[in-house]
């Protein structure tokens, strides 16, 4: 932290007088994301905001591509207030408080925008709720961007899945999920998911345009289809130690800058960019394959019991979580 101070005497009585550069209190913020994609601007914005609400009293210093660690081990130092700032998965909060899982489990909601609405409208206290605690405060919303399956065929019936070798993060969700559709989930990180590709130890890999093109992906296994199984929220967060750390002023400011976002805005930017992605794919020879209706159908009706196995790993905490869930969405519609 570094503080520029103007001294100035008057007669025996010496007065201190804040410089106009300004006291600066600077958050180093961690991210896995590369600076020049759409959460490199998105994270551009938010320090801007809250440089603009602090008046220059908080200074926002980014750390791209993992410079100080992976997800989940910089959430783990954030807790502890050895990090100031980040934008993660929400599954990587999970790691810290795992009912907050249940706020995206896999087909969840009927469409992007009623997730939204029920993100920004009824989920925000709660999750800011279970992750306090922890040492996480839950700035805002941010996105991962929609899954669907990558593999070197297409994958068009139920019955395909089954004992299909699926590369998969490991968390509760994710495994209980693959299991629920009849799959063998196998723990892969995304680093590994290339090699893991090429040698056969898994047989699709399910993932986000964002990751697939960039990483290479899509040349070791070129065919998408568009299964829509996940939507991934992602959060801006706060260590709880900095915050408590803060005046008053510099709390309310932060908090007017995160409520500048909105779930909306931030989908619709993260979605453009998968467009874009998409359409690399296709111009460099890879297949796209949407599925049928009825592919769809009899995935979905595989979904309930997933919720509520789910669900009941959390007890009363768990039912609490999606009792609202489910109010939120009857509310916010379609």
């Amino acid at each position: 932290m570094t503080f520029y101070k103007t001294l100035a005497a008057a007669g025996a009585i010496a007065i201190a007088v804040v410089s106009p550069a300004t006291a600066e209190t600077v958050l180093k913020l961690a991210t896995a994301a590369p600076q020049k994609t759409p959460w490199g601007a998105q994270i551009m914005r938010l320090a801007d905001a809250i440089a603009e609400e602090s008046e220059g009293r908080l200074k926002v210093e980014p750390y791209f591509n993992s410079q100080l660690g992976t997800e989940n081990d910089t959430l783990a130092q954030l807790a502890r207030g050895r990090i100031e700032m980040g934008l993660f998965t929400v599954s990587a909060g999970a790691q810290q408080a795992p009912e907050v899982g249940l706020m995206q489990l896999y087909g969840l909601y009927d469409s992007t925008d009623q997730r939204a609405c029920v993100q920004d409208n009824y989920l925000t206290d709660k999750i800011r709720e279970r992750l306090s605690p922890k040492g996480v405060y839950f700035g805002t919303w941010a996105e991962v961007g929609n899954g669907y399956f990558f593999a070197k065929e297409p994958i068009t019936s139920v019955e395909q899945l089954k004992g299909m070798k699926v590369g998969i993060s490991v968390n509760k969700i994710n495994t209980e999920y693959w299991k629920a559709v009849g799959a063998n989930p196998v723990p892969v990180s995304p680093g590994e998911a290339a090699s893991g590709a090429s040698t056969g130890l898994i047989e699709m890999y399910p993932t986000v345009y964002s990751f697939y093109i960039p990483s290479g992906l899509n040349k070791i296994i070129p065919v998408v289809s568009e299964y829509n199984y996940s939507n991934g929220p992602a959060m801006f967060a706060v260590s709880q130690r900095t915050l408590d750390s803060m005046s008053e002023e510099d709390q309310a400011a932060i908090n007017r800058a995160f409520d500048r976002f909105t779930s909306k805005e931030i989908m619709d930017e993260i979605f453009a960019f998968e467009d874009k992605m998409r359409e690399i794919h296709i111009a460099s020879g890879g297949e796209i394959v949407q599925v049928s209706e009825e592919f769809k159908n009899e995935m979905s009706a595989m979904l309930p019991p997933f919720w509520a196995t789910m669900t009941a790993e959390y007890g009363d905490v768990g039912a609490e979580i999606m009792a609202l869930v489910q109010k939120a969405k009857a509310e916010c519609g379609n």
